[in-house]
C-alpha cells in the first residue's frame, strides 16, 4: 500500500475561495428569499384620531412593532390599582384581553394595521468577503425590535411573545436543500 500526499500549490486555496464566492452569494441569496417569506409582518397602532380617543391611546398612535410582539401602551390608573398592571400595558392588538387591562380596553375604537412586508423589506444579502481561504456572505436584517421578533421575549406579568425564528428557519431550509 502506498501513501499519496497532495500539497496544493501556494495560493490555490485562496484562488478557489475567490472562484466559489459567487456560489456562496447565491446560497446566501436563497436564505434571504426564504427569510423574507417567513418574516412576520409589522403592525401599527392606529386611533380614530378624534377627541374621544383616550390619552393613553393617543400616545400609542403610530407605534409599530413586529406582528408577533406586543404594543407598549401607557396604563390607566384604574388598571394599575385594581388589575395589578404596571405603568405599561402590553397588548397584542387593541382590545387585547390577555393584557389584563380593563380600563384601557373599554370602548376602544383603535385598530392595528398590518404591513405584510414590514420586516421582509429590511432583509438583505451582502457582498462576498474573501479572507484567505474563507468566503463569508452575510444575510442581515436591520429593523426595530427584530431580535425580539426572531427569538421572542417575555414582558412584565409573564406575558410572552414567541419568536418566529424566521432567519434561523430560512438558513435551515436552504441547508436542507443541499
Amino acid at each position: 500500500m502506498a501513501d499519496a500526499k497532495f500539497t496544493p500549490a501556494q495560493g490555490l486555496e485562496e484562488q478557489l475561495a475567490r472562484m466559489l464566492a459567487p456560489a456562496v452569494q447565491r446560497i446566501a441569496h436563497q436564505v434571504e428569499v426564504e427569510a423574507k417569506r417567513l418574516a412576520p409582518p409589522t403592525k401599527r397602532w392606529v386611533t380614530m384620531g378624534d377627541d374621544k380617543v383616550r390619552p393613553t391611546h393617543v400616545s400609542a398612535n403610530g407605534q409599530e412593532v413586529p406582528g408577533n410582539l406586543r404594543f407598549s401602551i401607557d396604563s390607566m390608573r384604574w388598571d394599575m390599582v385594581h388589575r395589578g398592571v404596571g405603568p405599561t400595558t402590553y397588548m397584542l392588538e387593541p382590545l387585547d384581553e390577555s393584557s389584563r387591562a380593563v380600563a384601557n380596553l373599554k370602548n376602544c375604537r383603535c385598530r392595528a394595521h398590518k404591513d405584510p412586508q414590514g420586516i421582509a423589506r429590511h432583509i438583505n444579502t451582502g457582498q462576498p468577503v474573501v479572507a484567505g481561504k474563507k468566503v463569508t456572505v452575510t444575510v442581515s436584517v436591520q429593523a426595530p425590535m427584530v431580535v425580539e421578533a426572531e427569538v421572542g421575549t417575555v414582558y412584565p406579568g409573564n406575558l410572552r411573545a414567541d419568536g418566529t425564528h424566521f432567519m434561523s428557519r430560512a438558513a435551515a431550509i436552504v441547508a436542507a436543500r443541499r
